[in-house]
């Protein structure tokens, strides 16, 4: 079950470039909204957030510790700001970014000042009451 997972994360994860650009579209689109600068996805970055997504869908827990502190995850990062946004239970990125921009500190966090990078990744777990984990990190 756990190779399963695995493997359906990654492909969910890295389905293509065009899918990316997608995420990274609605975000910049958000924070250029609200007059900041636009992200860009971050190779590294997507790999943290498919190891927190991983994670949460392995517990069937949607918490900030399911793969370890955040500042020991991102420490090898060596960024000024660092945050991070998980959800469960959406399907798409476009209802998960919803969900965080109708969220008091998800918003703060997708709004962060100086953020330049994102990465994102979901895990299926059709097993799971929320079927689907999402994690994004954003930083400077």
């Amino acid at each position: 079950m756990k190779k399963w997972l695995l493997i359906a994360a990654t492909v969910l994860s890295f389905a293509g470039v065009a899918h990316a650009d997608s995420i990274a579209g609605q975000v910049s689109a958000y924070r250029r909204a609200h007059g900041l600068t636009a992200v860009q996805i971050d190779g590294r970055l997507n790999a943290l957030a498919l190891q927190q997504a991983q994670a949460m869908a392995a517990r069937e827990s949607v918490s900030h510790t399911a793969g370890g502190l955040f500042q020991t995850r991102v420490a090898g990062l060596r960024r000024r700001l660092a945050a991070e946004n998980i959800a469960a239970g959406f399907l798409t990125f476009s209802e998960t970014l919803k969900q965080w921009e109708d969220s008091a500190g998800h918003r703060e966090n997708l709004l962060m000042v100086g953020a330049r990078r994102i990465g994102v990744a979901s895990v299926s777990k059709p097993s799971s009451p929320y079927r689907r984990f999402w994690a994004m990190i954003i930083t400077d």
